[in-house]
């Protein structure tokens, strides 16, 4: 279920010395789709600030550009099929609220777990924070037991 935009009128902010709306909700779904999905890092720069503050489901830390980067091409050797699915969307002002399902197959070590082939399925959340026009942090946090179980096979 997604949140209707009838009625909301666009952040108004200036990028790049030109104003233009934005709306917080359309960035975040942007965002998941082509980095993680389409797995187009090309567009992060133009959808994160400089000093962007990144906490991914496993726990993982990262703080600008760089290090987001990086993060991800981590996380597509062991899981280069993964997709995530944006169940549900909800926003307050410039924080926008995910419910989220990531799937992939277990093609590399994660969480101390050799590669198996097994599909995965688990749940998480996210809150991102929009800032200026772009995404300035996005901390997510997932059912690592549940993934876990499935990562040894006791799912």
């Amino acid at each position: 279920m997604t949140q209707t935009r009838q009625g909301r009128a666009p952040t108004v902010v200036f990028f790049k010395g030109r104003e233009r709306a934005v709306d917080a909700d359309m960035l975040v779904r942007r965002f998941w789709r082509c980095v993680f999905n389409e797995r187009d890092l090309s567009v992060v720069e133009g959808m994160v600030s400089p000093d962007f503050a990144w906490r991914g489901s496993l726990g993982t830390q990262t703080s600008g550009i760089r290090d987001f980067l990086a993060y991800v091409r981590a996380a597509q050797q062991s899981l280069p099929d993964l997709a995530v699915g944006l169940d549900e969307l909800t926003w307050t002002g410039e924080q926008v609220w995910t419910r989220m399902t990531f799937t992939a197959t277990h093609q590399g070590a994660l969480l101390g777990v050799a590669a198996s082939g097994r599909a995965l399925s688990y749940p998480g959340l996210a809150v991102h924070d929009v800032s200026d026009g772009v995404l300035s942090r996005v901390w997510v946090v997932a059912d690592t037991l549940d993934l876990h179980r499935q990562l040894v096979g006791k799912a």
